[in-house]
């Protein structure tokens, strides 16, 4: 980042979104200069989660006429290092699928949706060791392990409707073991927040969460792959300084 600027604006998707992020926010999660946003990537999840325009015009008024407002980033520990996430960090079954529809061609869901149609052939579960908040860990077979800073991802889906970037807080939503029929049955409710109806799906909010595992479990960031279990994640509450 250029020393002494005052604001960085991203203009791409929300994987562009997160490498802007990640430069203008400190170490000790202090953000650095303020950001915009003039998101036009496919999904433009990151838009729903900090209250911005979809539309690329729109978010430049925004720009010029708006205030600046603080807004709470996720922080993932992990074998790669740090990395600061604006949207969600996901692992399991939709790290797979973001990792295969960042290769297809398209744009919205369409590309998400092919790539889930893909994982589905040869989806299997993992067995992951959970700890919330410095509570004892929890084994479990999952499907995939969703900490949303907000509530969408892959293209507007609500996989956890109602989470707030400005509560100091992570929604951490757990999809438990999922046959191929079951996944393909519920992966439509995810548009409307239906899948919290599942008995194996859960939802809990919490500062702090641990994975672990025997087997490496892929990680996504904003959509874009980024390593794998094990891992840790916090809030860091306030840490982007947001215009717009």
């Amino acid at each position: 980042m250029t020393a002494g600027a005052e604001l960085v604006i991203a203009v791409g998707g929300d994987g562009t979104l997160n490498e802007v992020v990640n430069g203008i926010t400190g170490e000790d999660g202090r953000p650095l200069a303020a950001a915009g946003a003039l998101l036009t990537g496919r999904g433009r999840d990151a838009a729903r989660t900090l209250g911005l325009p979809r539309d690329p015009q729109r978010a430049a008024e925004r720009l010029v006429q708006g205030s600046e407002t603080r807004r709470d980033l996720g922080l993932v520990r992990g074998g790669r290092g740090r990395r600061y996430f604006v949207t969600v960090a996901g692992a399991g079954f939709d790290a797979v699928v973001a990792a295969r529809a960042a290769t297809l061609p398209g744009r919205g869901t369409v590309p998400y949706l092919r790539a889930v149609a893909a994982t589905l052939r040869a989806h299997r579960p993992w067995v992951v060791s959970l700890a919330v908040d410095g509570a004892p860990a929890r084994s479990l077979s999952v499907t995939g392990v969703v900490i949303a800073n907000g509530p969408c991802f892959g293209g507007g889906m609500r996989v956890a409707p109602g989470a707030d970037a400005s509560d100091g807080r992570l929604d951490v939503v757990v999809l438990g073991t999922l046959s191929r029929a079951a996944l393909l049955l519920w992966l439509p409710t995810l548009y409307w927040g239906g899948h919290l109806r599942h008995p194996r799906v859960t939802r809990e909010l919490a500062r702090a969460v641990a994975v672990t595992s025997a087997l490496p479990v892929p990680l996504q960031l904003d959509g874009e792959p980024w390593g794998a279990s094990p891992f840790e994640v916090t809030v860091c509450p306030g840490a982007l300084r947001l215009r717009g």
